[in-house]
């Protein structure tokens, strides 16, 4: 398993939403700022350990989802 890509620990979601916004040319109130890093952080909780594993190169992906 590889090291995760972004460590749930150490990413601060309230100020990649400050940094992040202006770049996108979004004006959020202090109050959707607040909620847009909340749900961020989760998003990275729960995408970091996915992130982690390792993909073959060989791996491609399937063409059409059938379930």
């Amino acid at each position: 398993m590889l090291a995760p890509m972004i460590d749930p620990n150490a990413f601060d979601p309230r100020a990649y939403v400050a940094a992040v916004a202006p770049a996108m040319e979004l004006t959020l109130s202090p109050e959707r700022a607040a909620a847009v890093a909340e749900a961020l952080a989760l998003v990275v909780r729960v995408a970091a350990p996915a992130l982690g594993h390792e993909v073959p190169e060989h791996a491609e992906p399937a063409p059409v989802f059938v379930p």
